[in-house]
C-alpha cells in the first residue's frame, strides 16, 4: 500500500469540489437587518454574479420580532469560484449579518 505524503493530500483537495458538483443550483441564504431595501439589494447583488437570476428565484421571511429577515434566492452557478465571489459581494453588504 503506497502512503500518502502530505502534497498528495493537498493536490487531491484541490480537484474535490467539497460536495457540489458545476454547474449548479445552490440556495443563498442572506440574513440581515430589516429594511424596506435589503431583498433588491441582495437581488441585484445575486443578479451581478448570476445574470439569469430572476423575482421568482427569491423568497424572503422575517424574524419572529420583525428587526431581521432572511432572503433565500436560488442561483444558477457555473464554478465554485463564481459562488465564492457572490458570497464575498454579499458579505460586504452593511445589513447582512449571516450568510448559508
Amino acid at each position: 500500500m503506497k502512503e500518502k505524503n502530505l502534497e498528495d493530500i493537498i493536490s487531491n483537495q484541490e480537484q474535490k469540489p467539497e460536495g457540489l458538483t458545476f454547474p449548479c443550483n445552490y440556495p443563498v441564504k442572506a440574513m440581515g437587518n430589516n429594511t424596506n431595501s435589503f431583498l433588491e439589494e441582495m437581488l441585484f447583488i445575486a443578479q451581478k454574479h448570476c445574470a439569469d437570476t430572476k423575482d421568482c428565484d427569491v423568497s424572503c421571511k422575517q424574524s419572529r420580532t420583525g428587526k431581521y429577515q432572511s432572503v433565500t434566492i436560488n442561483v444558477h452557478v457555473k464554478s465554485r469560484q463564481q459562488l465564492e465571489d457572490l458570497f464575498a459581494d454579499l458579505k460586504q453588504h452593511k445589513d447582512v449579518k449571516w450568510l448559508l
